[in-house]
């Protein structure tokens, strides 16, 4: 799954994206498009990467990566040696230079977690005058020829008289021997850069990882995000772990987030609590924060043990769907059941079920609900369901959310032996400001 499809999933990672400062349309693109990594040694070693970058200053670097151009239709042309046009050799250039410069700052900050190739010999063929200047033009110490017929040209445009026909037809020949002879100069240019247009891939694709790294590390410090811990041992830990988009809003509100702490293994995990309880919030964060571990980003907690995954499954709301003519239960069994299907396969899945069940009758809900927790102890997998049913299944992990609190809803989980869900709704809808005669009639029946 790339990181542009896993933008879909909802529980927060859009807001990531959004606050993440690449500097580079490459790099940008390049983070769209990278895979979920789901072996250790490769989420290993992204980190070491940037852990490198984390400990830097890299602000200088970040001004430079901000003038990157995606340039690979360029580069894929020069190495076909289809012949450069001015534009394209500029951007070429560009890249050598900036990638020089790059190179230069990384050895003085003495980062090793990219390494650029040597592109001296493209700013020497591009730059023949030595001017060190970001632009280019056919210089005429590209030919003597070529230095000849300007000379011409600009002969005869300073003595800015009316031209003669002859003078005209002269003007004219100058002028075809000049496009031939500077054709002939990107074409020669063109030939001398071929071998070179990997290096110049290189540049571009390092400088762009470069810039998702610094921007990653930048966003670990402002939102002050942890580096996983990495296991095999099918055990996932969290301590205080949160979620940066609710995060952002409840702050926005003057509210603050109550932290997480969990523990995942392989036997199935319910989390029980009244609707509007914080059951969601969690599981959103769950699959967030495995999410950026896979994709190499900090990660919300005080610090965390993160089993990977092959895939993160998050069933969360209303599955209805017009154009496949279902309704919004008949979506979300299908949906559980896809999933069901790729556990059973043997896909490594991290699936989050928020509310299985909710939208038909409690009787059956309550029943749908036991019988898939039974299903998926016998399938195994790693498999979290909230629920506000009372559910009698003994033989999973149960986690009870606090909830609400003195009007500040507490997700904070406490392990509990007991089915029953806490009765809150009322106390949730008061805090909400309902109607009070609702509420008063609604205490008086539950008294009766």
């Amino acid at each position: 799954m790339t990181f542009k499809s896993a933008l879909d999933i909802d529980c927060g990672i859009r807001y990531m994206y959004d606050t993440l400062c690449i500097m580079s349309p490459c790099g940008r693109k390049m983070l769209l498009e990278s895979k979920m990594m789901t072996t250790k040694d490769d989420i290993d070693n992204y980190y070491g990467r940037l852990r490198d970058v984390y400990d830097k200053d890299c602000s200088k670097i970040a001004n430079k990566l901000m003038c990157i151009k995606d340039i690979h239709n360029t580069l894929c042309r020069l190495s076909d040696a289809i012949v450069l046009d001015d534009i394209e050799l500029y951007e070429v250039k560009y890249l050598a230079i900036i990638t020089s410069e790059v190179d230069v700052l990384l050895q003085q900050l003495q980062l090793t977690a990219i390494e650029l190739p040597s592109l001296q010999a493209v700013v020497d063929i591009l730059d023949p005058d030595h001017t060190h200047i970001p632009s280019f033009y056919i210089y005429d110490s590209y030919s003597p020829q070529l230095q000849e017929v300007r000379k011409q040209l600009r002969a005869i445009q300073i003595e800015g008289k009316d031209l003669s026909d002859e003078m005209r037809q002269e003007v004219a020949q100058l002028m075809q021997r000049n496009a031939d002879l500077e054709l002939q100069i990107r074409e020669r240019l063109t030939l001398q850069l071929q071998p070179y247009a990997s290096k110049l891939q290189q540049a571009l694709d390092n400088l762009s990882l470069l810039d998702i790294l610094i921007a990653k590390a930048t966003q670990m410090h402002e939102l002050q995000l942890t580096f996983p811990h990495i296991t095999q041992d099918n055990y996932t830990l969290y301590n205080n772990m949160f979620n940066p988009a609710v995060k952002a809003h409840l702050a926005h509100q003057g509210r603050d987030f109550m932290p997480v702490s969990i523990g995942i293994e392989q036997e199935p995990v319910t989390i029980i609590g009244a609707n509007m309880g914080g059951k969601s919030v969690v599981i959103k964060s769950l699959a967030l924060n495995q999410l950026l571990a896979q994709y190499g980003f900090g990660v919300a907690a005080d610090s965390c043990h993160i089993n990977p995954v092959e895939e993160v499954a998050l069933c969360i709301g209303d599955e209805q769907s017009i154009t496949k003519g279902v309704s919004s239960f008949a979506g979300e069994i299908m949906a559980i059941d896809a999933v069901l299907s790729k556990v059973r396969s043997g896909k490594k899945i991290l699936a989050l079920i928020d509310e299985p069940a909710r939208t038909t009758n409690p009787i059956e809900g309550t029943a749908l609900v036991e019988g898939l927790l039974s299903v998926i102890e016998e399938v195994k997998g790693r498999w979290i369901l909230t629920t506000h049913y009372n559910i009698k299944n003994d033989n999973v992990k149960r986690y009870k959310v606090k909830g609400l609190h003195d009007g500040i809803m507490d997700y904070t989980l406490v392990p509990t032996h007991s089915g029953d869900v806490p009765h809150e709704a009322i106390a949730i809808a008061e805090n909400l400001g309902i109607d009070t005669q609702w509420i008063e009639y609604t205490k008086s029946k539950l008294n009766n």
